[in-house]
């Protein structure tokens, strides 16, 4: 602040800077927001990208496919050309196309078989890893590796060129099978191949419950073997109530892994019928739309036969 005689003359730095404590006074005075007010609203600032990229690339094509799947879409000279049919692309679908309809039920069973498979498995192997064993390092990598690696298109051509298969010289089956009758080695080799494939769906759930494992007071289980209490009971009143809440998480991804695989012939179906000249893009949106309800259909039961129940206190 400058003095010139008996007049003061005040700078523009120093008139924003007093227009700054003014503001933030006012707003001191006036604001009554809660701690719990002023963290959510961090929370909406934190998720605020996660909300514009939902919007803008899961949102919007969605309501874009919906709206494909209603017409008979031909592309022209680089542009859509909209021909509206109402839902006879999903009549065509559900009674004509056979193919994509088995494929959804075989899908469907497969999921429900799997999905409970994979999580007793997942669960056992985790409880190994989390033992105190030399290499258990070795042993998690081993375990998580066919997820990094390996893509539906490489798994898909190891199960074609039996990758996935035990595969035997004659004389050694000759000499198997008059031991073992041949149906029963058949079902022996085919239940292998089975087991392959589910322990490669197995590596992210395996991490997800060693995370939860990890968690667990050591004390808890101190505690219980000072009580007396044996493995089984230690695993029912200690160890799953741990991972329980990490089960619904694991549905999620193993049916959307199953249902994105790219070994999965209902992808092949969809993609088939995109490249379809008299089909077009309208009638694989329409199979994609029945599709992705359906995976969400199968998600929503799981979630609701493995949901944490609360106890009704009387």
């Amino acid at each position: 602040m400058m003095k010139e005689g008996n007049l003061e003359k005040v700078t523009f730095k120093e008139k924003v800077s007093n227009l700054f404590k003014r503001f933030k006074e006012f707003r001191r005075r006036n604001d009554n927001s809660t701690l719990a007010q002023k963290s959510a609203k961090n929370g909406y600032l934190f998720i605020l990208p996660w909300i514009f990229g939902f919007f803008g690339l899961v949102l919007y094509p969605f309501i874009r496919i919906i709206y494909m799947s209603l017409n008979n879409v031909t592309i022209v000279e680089q542009s859509y050309n909209y021909e509206w049919v109402g839902f006879d692309n999903f009549r065509r679908i559900l009674f004509e196309d056979i193919d994509f309809v088995l494929e959804v039920q075989n899908f469907v069973v497969r999921v429900f078989l799997y999905t409970p498979v994979i999580i007793a498995l997942a669960v056992i192997i985790a409880m190994l890893l989390n033992q105190q064993i030399k290499g258990k390092a070795i042993f998690r990598m081993i375990f998580f590796l066919p997820i990094i690696i390996l893509n539906g298109e490489l798994l898909e051509n190891m199960a074609q060129y039996g990758g996935m298969d035990i595969n035997l010289s004659p004389f050694v089956l000759d000499i198997i099978t008059t031991i073992v009758p041949f149906r029963v080695l058949g079902l022996f080799i085919e239940l292998f191949s089975i087991i392959i494939e589910i322990l490669w769906y197995s590596g992210v759930p395996i991490l997800i419950f060693l995370a939860m494992l990890q968690k667990v007071d050591r004390s808890l289980y101190e505690a219980a073997a000072i009580d007396g209490a044996n493995s089984w009971s230690t695993f029912w009143k200690i160890t799953f109530p741990a991972l329980r809440p990490a089960i619904s998480v694991s549905i999620i991804f193993i049916v959307v892994f199953l249902a994105n695989f790219d070994g999965n012939p209902i992808n092949a179906i969809i993609l088939s019928s995109k490249q379809d000249g008299s089909r077009r893009d309208g009638y694989a949106s329409a199979m994609a739309l029945i599709y992705s309800v359906i995976q969400i259909a199968v998600i929503s039961l799981l979630f609701f036969i493995t949901r944490e129940r609360e106890k009704v206190r009387r």
